[in-house]
């Protein structure tokens, strides 16, 4: 059985870590009060009907009170335990407990408190954009703009403009002046806002369960320590508190937005709104690890065959040579890179899962779309298998085997590109749209993923100077004539210098878009201070 201390630390959100329960403090109080008992031979047996709160003669009470916790005059309601002396004796150890118990109620309960005002501020203000954006699509489709103060629909008349708005006559914006791409996009954002914020929601619930959860675990151990009965008092308390009673109005909010999801987002389909609100985790399936174990062991045995074809020339029909060394052995390597590069990008993932770093709300991935470290060293560890068969078999079929090279990146090529629901084709074009952006740089806004792409192809240039090769390896022929020859007697040699230069020349083309326009300006509508953040200001009448 998994102790609770280590699910706690499993399932507790990495940026709320210091608003838990001190679990692991609290252990040691008890274990401070079972060798103070031990030392002193005393096990006492308390009559349970002391401990009730309401009686008189009550030797625990817990006070719900005002007082100025911080210094600064500002009362607050906290917990406070009275620890009475009467049927029962209180140590020290047992004052120092309960102090610090009374601590992280009141943490919790004020952590707790926060967080929902603030979720509920947040929630207003979604539904504030939504039904902006349900107005100004029914003002695209109709011409008319509905006033929900008057309840009516007021017509825009052709050509006329008042405060901003445009006739539907304009060939490039309709109603309110704002073009059908822009209120697409607007609608993409605040679906994706309405997701986070039911995730968000998820995690305050999870937030108060867990640690709900932890109050009742360590009292029963203190109770199993001392023999007192306090687990009963103390938990009424605990879930009269702010962050137990409340849950009831999480779980309404949540209800709310799977309603409005469903409803405005998925067109009332409730299975496609809950998959979209509610990813379903990844598994580690048995066909990725199997594939992985495959695909490991045949890149050994290959790596084995090409160690022989080395170290034995007259294994393979082409001798090699130091034009091969030159030549034909960069354009292959080139094959092992991009699979080494992706290994790297695993194992990140990897260290960004055991840190808790929220990766796939950084790189902006869609939700359940984001690759696991497993999934992402399955891939490179396949292609790898690829690039060193093409080696191996370079040797052995030279000069039948020219054509490999090539074929190879077509193969990689056709990975990314193939439009059919397998092979993970929602990374794959996650990772089409942020190399088109970076292609068409400074035409586009700087996102995190594009940066991170394009300072990584930075690192790349062995592999894009490789590129040259391969084209003087097909274009000129000259292997096909003279299989010694080298590869810079090419007349298209000098293409390898314009590829390399190609990752500088969008890296900075981005930051020149970051520099002229591409920054996130402020948003005028709300408090969450950034465009990207409010879908409101993407349909801005300003």
């Amino acid at each position: 059985m998994v102790k609770f201390q280590k699910q706690l630390e499993a399932q507790l959100v990495a940026e709320w870590r210091n608003a838990y329960v001190n679990y692991k403090q609290l252990k040691k109080d008890i274990k401070q009060i079972r060798h103070h008992i031990a030392s002193r031979e005393q096990h006492p047996v308390t009559n349970t009907a002391a401990f009730n709160k309401h009686s008189p003669s009550s030797s625990l009470i817990i006070h719900h009170c005002k007082a100025d916790k911080n210094g600064g005059g500002g009362k607050e309601m906290v917990y406070e335990t009275e620890l009475v002396c009467g049927q029962v004796q209180w140590t020290e150890y047992d004052r120092v407990f309960f102090s610090r118990l009374d601590s992280q109620l009141n943490m919790v309960d004020k952590f707790y408190r926060a967080k929902e005002k603030e979720y509920l501020v947040r929630g207003k203000q979604l539904q504030v954009q939504l039904e902006t954006l349900i107005d100004t699509k029914r003002a695209l489709a109709t011409g008319k703009v509905y006033d929900r103060s008057s309840d009516q629909e007021i017509d825009i008349e052709d050509g006329e403009s008042d405060g901003g708005y445009r006739g539907k006559g304009s060939k490039n914006n309709d109603a309110f002046g704002v073009s059908r791409p822009k209120v697409g996009h607007a609608e993409k954002m605040l679906r994706a806002a309405f997701t986070e914020y039911y995730k968000a929601l998820t995690l305050l619930q999870n937030y108060s369960s867990l640690n709900t959860l932890a109050f009742a675990k360590i009292l029963k151990k203190y109770d199993k320590v001392t023999g007192k009965s306090v687990m009963d008092i103390y938990l009424r308390e605990v879930q009269s508190s702010s962050f137990s009673t409340s849950s009831d109005k999480v779980l309404s909010m949540l209800e709310k937005v799977e309603n409005l999801f469903t409803t405005h987002f998925c067109k009332n389909n409730k299975r496609q709104a809950m998959n979209s609100l509610r990813p379903s985790p990844h598994q580690n399936s048995n066909r990725k690890i199997f594939s992985l174990g495959l695909f490991t062991g045949c890149s050994w045995g290959l790596i084995l065959a090409l160690v022989l074809a080395v170290c034995q020339p007259h294994i393979a029909s082409y001798v090699i040579s130091k034009s091969f060394i030159t030549s034909v052995l960069p354009i292959l390597s080139t094959s092992i890179l991009i699979p080494f590069h992706i290994y790297m990008y695993g194992l990140n993932v990897y260290f960004w899962t055991r840190t808790r770093i929220n990766y796939a709300f950084i790189f902006e991935f869609e939700p359940g779309t984001e690759l696991r470290s497993l999934e992402v060293v399955t891939i490179s560890t396949g292609l790898f298998t690829i690039a060193v068969t093409s080696i191996v078999a370079h040797l052995l079929l030279f000069p039948m085997g020219k054509i490999i090279p090539i074929t190879i990146f077509m193969v990689i090529l056709l990975f990314v590109f193939l439009p059919f629901d397998i092979c993970y084709r929602s990374a794959r074009f996650y990772f089409i749209q942020c190399l088109w952006r970076i292609l068409c740089a400074p035409l586009y806004k700087v996102e995190f993923a594009d940066f991170f792409l394009a300072d990584q192809f930075t690192s790349q240039i062995t592999s894009f100077r490789s590129l040259g090769y391969i084209s003087s390896y097909h274009a000129s022929h000259i292997f096909h004539s003279n299989p010694d020859n080298s590869v810079c007697s090419s007349p298209f040699i000098h293409f390898q210098y314009i590829i390399a230069v190609l990752p500088y020349w969008w890296r900075l083309m981005q930051v020149v878009c970051e520099e002229v326009g591409g920054r996130e300006r402020p948003c005028t509508n709300c408090k969450w201070g950034k465009v990207s953040v409010c879908a409101y200001s993407s349909i801005d009448k300003t």
